[in-house]
């Protein structure tokens, strides 16, 4: 048997040792709604993507898929958005942070700079990558 996409394998190999971990901790913890369909997921993803993953006609398929250009421009606007979200997030928090440090100064002072720790690192890579993407195009 022969693995024709690895990295589809490796996904749904891992996901299907989540599954059984998730199932022998359900057998001896119990079992309950959430933690049953979140199981089932896992195993039924997992086993699905190392299905995909020996498949040759599938796999096939995939990397066409992953090597599509209007594939690839989607992720990256959807990246691209989703960190301009966490960004509006991030500094609604700092400012949450500094209101809520009139209430209790240590608590909300930690969260100031947790929160603008964060604000800085995110604002210095979108800035890093906007030059190399600059320089490189």
């Amino acid at each position: 048997m022969k693995i024709y996409n690895k990295k589809n394998f490796r996904y749904g190999l891992g996901m299907t040792i989540l599954g059984i971990l998730m199932l022998l901790t359900s057998i001896w913890k119990g079992f309950d709604v959430k933690g049953t369909v979140i199981l089932a997921l896992c195993l039924f993803l997992g086993i699905g993507l190392m299905l995909r993953g020996l498949s040759r006609d599938m796999s096939r398929e995939d990397r066409i898929a992953e090597l599509d250009e209007r594939n690839k421009m989607v992720e990256w606007r959807a990246k691209s958005r989703a960190l301009g979200i966490v960004e509006i997030i991030c500094f609604v928090c700092i400012l949450l942070s500094i209101v809520g440090m009139q209430v209790m100064e240590e608590f909300f002072g930690g969260m100031l700079v947790a929160f603008g720790l964060l604000f800085t690192v995110m604002l210095f890579a979108e800035l890093v990558t906007l030059l190399y993407y600059n320089k490189k195009l």
